[in-house]
């Protein structure tokens, strides 16, 4: 075979796991070359392969035709590289290929030899719905066997790791490569115990890391691997075998008891209640139905009909008395909780720039000790040194430029964050993730269950008849034998367990409000209906037979259909009716146009601008031909459900959770913007805004829609929602008069963009532009699917932001995991896929869980400050004794090390977060200006103070020089320099554990720290002892000589105490307070902007005539658009009130009784008037 480029191939073609794939075949005299190459460079292209997996690949193995390789190289969008072994099958597929498959993340692909690419496995390959009833009698043994030989074992068994492999992991990390190289070196020198404790810390992280992984490992697999017996119909007969061993197409007998699934199942057959919380996150049981056998059908598009791995499935039940039956559709890690599963072993890996930055420093450090290894090296070659203690020295001085317990000091930050996350009932599964929520800009939320209560009230009922609304009902009870009585008992998927109804809680809502009873025949235990209908409801006081009805079947609510239906019969009656509810919007365009109210859209928007949710209610009779088969089975949702009457309105109301609204105002002070994404109503999640402070009142909301004419053309519209200045509450004058409302220009005032799924994935495909504009500017986004909801937080991410993300976890999860820091309010399964997860099921976890980030973050910081300039001072003082032969001798380094700067690095992540959260966030990165700054000059004061001592001691009348002896050049002996030169040296490091301590405002003040006071006063006392007057043995182990006077003890004593208020002067006030809070953000006022974000910001603030209030074609200026409509700065709206088609009645008492006028809001006409003198367009080419 030709040799094709590696380009031509790739993985999972047009989804989001897409991977190029490149083929490699062993080649011998590639192998032998590259072994040669490794022993030449000293093993250190296998060292680089634990990092790079294709640079050993490449070494051994030379380009091929995928159908011929022994290896294949994938690489993913995160650039993360997978080699994986191309295996070959013991039998052929169907069409007589041989079976060529190489396996990744737990998924199999198959090469075929049509499409000239691997293909993902994905479970059973039907062209239709109809053919899974045609396997209703199951698979025969000899299909049994090449399914098994295709698919393999249906399980989640996770295999665990050997512990060698996840050792050397661990230590293949660079951090422990030059650990290594450290304790060799400094145990050549027989400096064994620093030696000792980086061993035994290395050690230690990387056997907790080595159990973490696998505790992780193990709980997971006992969480996800289940195994039972289930009954199979195999060979047209039925028998019972393990789940392990099902296979896709295989038929199973769903038993009426409960049980969890062990596959994915397409119900063919009866009905189930299936609990999906530890899946999905769905809190209310789910009915399942039976798929319809209809070509256009797309099976993984409705879940209503797959009963899926790791589900409970509560109850069972077929009416006529046949058993339930489900196909196998997918097995193991192909299933959806495979999917949860894997996302788990293989997450999204997060831009953790902390990690990049501190690589890149490591390098930085190592280029900089040059200079000072070639000083150390000429110096000892001036002096006369032996070669070998001169390279023995040199190398030593490369040990000092990396801070050798950095990991261990970054890992004791997070975890003691984490432990307080814990007491605070926030879970984190990964710590690495909380620095990253230190930094966030935007957090979105989604409404319902999260700003809002899961619960909804009924406000109220507006029947319509013959295409004009009602009398409002305040009570469903009240409400007259009507359709929509028979939707609110009917159109439902509710059921009972163990003599209960369960179901959707808005569902419950409506039934109990109108105190019908729901049954579940078995056999003829009920009459009227001409055979035993599936469900039965009964109104009160009802006897046997007439008032009864039945409900053959239904169509449960889908977030992407936005709506539920049902088919029903009334008792003694031949005829068949449809009844459906859904989202308003949706329901009016499927209904004939003369049944809607000329007034639908007011009404609904009154409604919804006061926070209500609005759902319509529509119905059909079926004609009267339509059998009962017809019905229940034969006829498809779309015949069902087309030409519908509108029958009304159903008014609900959702309330805010308590601490909502000023969790919202906390995060809002801290300038941390909000975005809600929500799958409600756009008008009824302004209101929420509102409610709960996202939109404050002095703040105007504008609804974005567009339209798309053509294929290359886009219509946009921008309309107020809400007025600036204005309350959402605004109550129009009396009788309706029109009354004239100032609104200042679009840049006196905020205001916020609105818009509904269907706009935002028109302009996300059709203007990319505008689209980042509309992402940048947008609060408010109303009918989001789960998928709008991850495209959006990604989006923000492309721009720049930092993104939080918090949910209930039932529709969010894909926004859960790509956001930066995901916050679930749902203790759920799906939850373990994102990184927090709440307790307490309110989004007041959110300021504690950035709080805590930023304590975190401002920890690390510090820590990291702290450690490189522990190296660099230390080395410093080093140098100065290398001038003239001396060096630090192995008790001070003892002293030094261990004694003075092991510990607290170790506790800077042990003072609590600070009690509020400040507009401004600590620096995103250790190499930020104001960082190297701090370093930086912390190490020139103690260069300077080091050199006050050196000299100070030098210009002593009784001072003696050092006399270098090559042969003691590792045990010198003690010198007045070194006693000068080290006591302010020890006394450093104390300065920096006080002054690089974070404090407020991202942590408390290091005073309510007992611990780290006690160990810094204990250091301090240490340092002071020693400099001052030490006993005779501890001053001959750190190698100090006593001077023949105390006073020169006493003045490097107090050149320490000056050296230590400058320094903290220095730091906390000059740098960290005016520097970083007071000239940094002026600085910033006049640079240019960075980020994408700012950019785009800034095109804004350019563009006025952005937004364009009116309608914009993006293609071509419209005639009727007057660029210099945003412009004005007295424009007229005149607001024209629209007598409803009404009763006269306008008022119905609420439960708090307390009157409610549902026409408080009316239509409101805006008609805006340019102004008298005609402003110039641009000339700079803004829009």
């Amino acid at each position: 075979m030709g040799r094709k480029k590696t380009s031509a191939f790739r993985i999972n073609v047009g989804s989001e796991d897409e991977m190029p794939l490149e083929s490699f075949r062993w080649s011998f005299k590639r192998a032998l070359a590259g072994w040669v190459v490794v022993v030449l460079c000293a093993g250190i292209p296998l060292l680089l392969s634990t990092w790079k997996r294709s640079i050993l690949l490449r070494l051994t193995h030379a380009c091929c035709h995928p159908n011929v390789a022994h290896k294949v190289l994938l690489k993913d969008k995160y650039s993360q590289e997978y080699v994986e072994t191309v295996r070959r099958g013991d039998r052929p597929l169907k069409d007589g290929t041989d079976l060529i498959y190489f396996c990744n993340k737990r998924i199999k692909y198959v090469w075929k030899t049509d499409l000239q690419r691997f293909v993902a496995l994905n479970g059973l390959q039907v062209d239709n719905t109809s053919d899974f009833y045609d396997m209703s009698m199951g698979l025969s043994s000899m299909e049994v066997d090449y399914q098994k030989s295709l698919f393999g074992p249906n399980s989640l068994y996770i295999r665990m790791q050997p512990i060698y492999k996840l050792v050397l992991r661990e230590i293949s990390s660079p951090f422990y490569i030059y650990q290594a190289f450290i304790v060799i070196v400094w145990l050549i020198q027989l400096y064994y115990q620093f030696s000792i404790c980086i061993l035994l810390f290395s050690i230690i992280s990387v056997s907790v890391s080595v159990y973490q992984t696998r505790k992780q490992t193990r709980a997971l697999r006992e969480t996800v691997h289940t195994e039972s017996l289930v009954t199979v119909i195999r060979d047209g007969a039925e028998s019972k075998l393990s789940s392990r061993e099902l296979v896709p197409g295989d038929v199973i007998i769903i038993p009426e008891q409960q049980h969890i699934m062990e596959c994915d199942a397409v119900l063919i057959s009866g009905d189930c209640i299936a609990n999906e919380s530890m899946l999905t996150g769905e809190s209310s049981p789910i009915t399942k139905v039976p798929v319809p056998a209809d070509d256009a059908y797309i099976v993984h598009a409705d879940k209503k009909n797959i009963l899926f791995n790791g589900t409970t499935m509560l109850h069972s039940r077929n009416t006529d008395s046949k058993k339930v039956k489900a196909v196998v559709y997918k097995t193991g890690f192909s299933t959806l909780k495979g999917e949860l599963v894997r996302s788990i072993l293989y997450p999204k890996p997060v831009n953790f720039k902390l990690y990049t930055d501190l690589i890149r420093s490591t390098v930085i450090f190592l280029i900089i000790g040059i200079p000072a290894m070639v000083y150390t090296g000429v110096v000892f070659h001036s002096l006369g040194a032996f070669t070998l203690d001169i390279v023995i020295t040199v190398i030593d001085v490369a040990t000092f430029v990396v801070p050798p317990l950095l990991p261990a000091v970054l890992t004791s930050v997070n975890a003691a964050a984490q432990k307080r996350l814990k007491d605070d009932g926030v879970y984190c599964l990964n710590s690495t993730y909380i620095n990253l929520c230190g930094a966030l800009d935007v957090v979105c939320f989604d409404k319902t269950g999260t700003l809002t209560e899961d619960s909804l009230d009924i406000s109220g009922i507006i029947p319509s008849e013959n295409g004009v609304l009602q009398t409002p009902v305040p009570h469903p009870k009240d409400l007259p034998n009507s359709s929509m009585v028979l939707a609110l008992a009917t159109c439902h998927s509710l059921h009972l367990l163990n003599h209960r109804l369960v179901g959707y809680p808005l569902d419950l809502k409506a039934f109990e409000s109108i105190s019908w009873s729901l049954v579940e025949p078995k056999g003829k235990d009920i009459e009227g209906f001409e055979r035993v209908p599936p469900r039965v409801v009964k109104p009160p006081n009802s006897g046997e037979g007439g008032s009864n009805i039945a409900i053959l079947r239904q169509f449960p609510f889908e977030s992407q259909m936005q709506r539920s239906s049902v088919v029903i019969n009334v008792a003694n009656s031949s005829r068949f009716y449809v009844y459906v509810k859904g989202a308003p919007e949706v329901i009016k365009e499927m209904c004939i146009p003369e049944t809607v109210p000329s007034n639908f859209s007011e009404t609904l928007e009154g409604y919804a601008r006061r926070g209500l949710r609005i759902l319509a209610v529509a119905s059909n009779i079926l004609p009267e031909d339509t059998t009962w088969d017809g019905a229940q089975y034969m006829l498809t949702r779309a015949e069902l459900e087309q030409d519908l009457r509108f029958e009304g309105f159903l008014v609900l109301q959702n309330k805010l959770k308590a601490g909502t609204a000023g969790t919202i105002g906390v995060l809002e002070a801290a300038n941390i913007r909000t975005v809600m994404a929500t799958g409600d109503n756009l008008l009824t999640a302004v209101t929420v805004a509102c409610d709960c402070g996202m939109v404050k009142e002095s703040d105007a909301v504008i609804q974005v829609e567009a339209q798309l004419l053509d294929y290359s053309s886009l219509k946009v519209n921008y309309n107020y929602t809400k007025l600036p200045g204005l309350s959402e509450k605004l109550v129009l004058g009396h009788g309706g008069a029109m009354e004239d409302v100032s609104i200042p220009l679009l840049s006196e005032y905020t205001y916020h963009l609105a818009m509904d799924g269907k706009t935002f994935t028109l302009i996300r495909t059709h203007d990319r532009e505008l689209f980042q504009r509309i992402v940048l500017k947008g609060k408010i986004f109303s009918r989001m699917l789960p998928q709008m909801k991850l495209q959006l937080v990604e989006e923000l991410q492309n721009i720049g932001f930092q993104v939080g993300m918090c949910g209930d976890g039932a529709n969010d999860c894909g926004a859960l995991k790509a956001a930066h820091a995901g916050i679930s309010l749902s203790v759920a399964e799906a939850s373990v896929a994102s990184p927090f997860t709440a307790q307490k099921g309110n989004i007041q976890c959110v300021p504690v869980v950035i709080r805590e980030g930023r304590a975190t973050l401002a920890a690390t910081f510090g820590s990291f400050r702290y450690m490189v300039c522990y190296c660099f001072v230390l080395l410093m003082g080093a140098l100065y004794l290398f001038w003239d032969g001396q060096k630090p001798s192995e008790g001070a380094y003892v002293f030094i090390d261990i004694v003075v700067s092991l510990l607290p690095p170790m506790l800077f992540g042990t003072s609590e977060a600070f009690s509020r959260i400040v507009k401004r966030p600590p620096a995103k990165s250790i190499s930020s200006f104001l960082s190297i700054l701090s370093i930086l000059s912390f190490i020139v004061l103690q260069t300077g103070f080091h050199v006050t001592a050196y000299y100070f001691c030098v210009g002593q009348p009784w001072y003696e020089p050092f006399v270098f002896d090559k042969f003691h050049i590792h045990t010198p002996a003690p010198t007045y320099v070194a006693t000068a030169v080290l006591g302010i040296n020890c006394m450093s490091h104390v300065i920096a554990a006080v002054v690089f301590m974070p404090g407020p405002p991202y942590t408390k003040t290091m005073i309510t720290n007992k611990l780290y006071v006690a160990v810094v006063l204990f250091e301090f006392l240490a340092v002071s002892y020693v400099t001052l007057y030490p006993v005779h043995f501890l001053r001959d182990y750190i190698n100090f000589k006593e001077a023949p006077y105390f006073q020169f003890h006493l003045v490097i004593y107090m050149l320490s105490l000056l050296n230590f208020a400058i320094s903290y002067l220095w730091e906390v006030y000059f740098i960290q307070h005016f520097m970083f809070h007071k000239l940094q953000p002026a600085l910033r006022k006049m640079r240019g902007p960075v980020h994408m974000y700012e950019k785009i910001e800034k095109e804004i603030s350019l563009d006025t005539r952005w937004p364009p209030m009116g309608n914009v074609d993006r293609d071509r200026a419209s005639t009727d658009y007057d660029p210099d409509i945003a412009l004005f700065r007295d424009s007229v709206i005149r607001r024209e009130l629209e007598t409803p088609n009404m009763t006269p009645s306008r008022n119905f008492p609420r439960d708090d009784n307390q009157e409610m006028n549902i026409y408080e809001r009316p239509s409101v006409t805006f008609k805006t008037f340019r102004q008298s003198e005609r402003r110039r367009p641009n000339n700079n080419g803004s829009r």
